[in-house]
């Protein structure tokens, strides 16, 4: 795995601490700033990573990084209040 890879997965699996931080203290701009930083990790990782050129397994996981990232971005985006961009 990648270090931009391994990253973004890392940077994933904290929304939920987010989330439930920002629901006790109410404080929304930690949720926008951690989907600015996860935004960042993405275009580091798309960057630094082939998705469409890798193959087999690898190609597969970094599909489901992006699949995930994108879900993971529209969804804190509409806590916030904001529509996201079908495409982009």
């Amino acid at each position: 795995m990648e270090p931009a890879e391994h990253a973004l997965a890392l940077d994933l699996l904290a929304f939920s601490d987010v989330i439930d931080q920002v629901a006790e203290t109410m404080e929304f701009h930690r949720l926008a700033g951690y989907l600015y930083r996860l935004a960042t990790a993405f275009t580091t990782f798309w960057e630094q990573c082939p998705v469409l050129r890798s193959e087999g397994g690898v190609r597969e996981s970094r599909l489901a990084l992006c699949d995930l990232t994108g879900r993971v971005l529209r969804q804190g985006l509409d806590l916030l209040g904001i529509t996201a961009p079908e495409r982009m």
